[in-house]
């Protein structure tokens, strides 16, 4: 069995890749002028299960998400029995608290489009396995940092993120079961302690000069940056230990089911 699982940048997966000790590998990109080797791509084993995973990048808006998306299809040839996209999100919702892990019942992307929606069958897997069922998650085209922008996005979806929705577009195109699944880094009614459009960049790197800036200017924003930072370490924990139930758990289902329709077929 094989799982083919998304996060955004390398802070979100860390805890997971320790834990297992996924290996990094090359994959070179066919039909693409350069053809580069994209090395954000990790191969790795849980509960007995092969685990390809593929770092995105944040949003998918330019060259460098383009190539993402390459990388991600080819990954697909390999014919993974399931997608997760995952990572971390702002809550909109004040329902889901920090830490929390949240999956989505439909995805919307704020650009427009049709809704994409997780399969059901990995719905029931994840919410067994201690995720709560929200009913949208939006996809932004950039960080949402403001209260004000949470509270009237609120009326539309309950979390926000900046890839699930392209995602599960993709997948959506094949016979693949896909599920969006974050862990939430913020709550509905706080602001971020900074703007991170500015500070950080496509692959999850910090722009030094531009948060130094921006702490010498509010130095009063650092204690809550250091917050900022230590729930979200704790919700990648949090992502981890899910994701650990989730794959053996969707295993141990598959497994039932094969035997039950096996069972259904010698009755005959």
């Amino acid at each position: 069995m094989r799982v083919l699982v998304t996060f955004a940048v390398e802070a979100e997966f860390a805890p997971w890749r320790k834990r297992h000790r996924f290996a990094r590998n090359q994959i070179k990109i066919p039909r693409l002028a350069q053809n580069e080797p994209f090395s954000e791509v990790y191969e790795g084993g849980v509960a007995g299960t092969d685990v390809d995973v593929l770092l995105t990048g944040i949003g998918w808006q330019d060259m460098s998400g383009y190539i993402a998306k390459k990388v991600f299809r080819e990954l697909l040839r390999r014919k993974p029995d399931s997608c997760i996209s995952t990572g971390l999100a702002g809550g909109l919702n004040a329902q889901f608290r920090p830490g929390e892990i949240v999956a989505a019942s439909e995805l919307v992307f704020r650009g427009g489009g049709n809704k994409m929606y997780s399969n059901r069958r990995l719905l029931k897997v994840a919410e067994t396995c201690g995720a709560k069922i929200a009913k949208t998650l939006i996809t932004e085209s950039h960080i949402v940092s403001e209260a004000s922008a949470k509270s009237a996005m609120s009326k539309f979806g309950d979390f926000v993120d900046m890839e699930s929705y392209h995602i599960l577009q993709i997948v959506s195109g094949t016979q693949i079961p896909a599920i969006a699944v974050r862990g939430i880094s913020d709550a509905a009614n706080e602001d971020l302690p900074l703007d991170f459009n500015r500070i950080i960049g496509h692959d999850g790197t910090v722009r030094k000069g531009q948060l130094i800036g921006e702490l010498a200017r509010s130095p009063q924003k650092i204690s809550r940056l250091i917050r900022f930072g230590w729930r979200s370490r704790k919700a990648a924990y949090s992502l981890a230990d899910f994701l650990d139930r989730f794959i053996t758990s969707f295993v141990e289902y598959d497994g039932r089911v094969a035997a039950a329709a096996y069972g259904e077929v010698a009755a005959r």
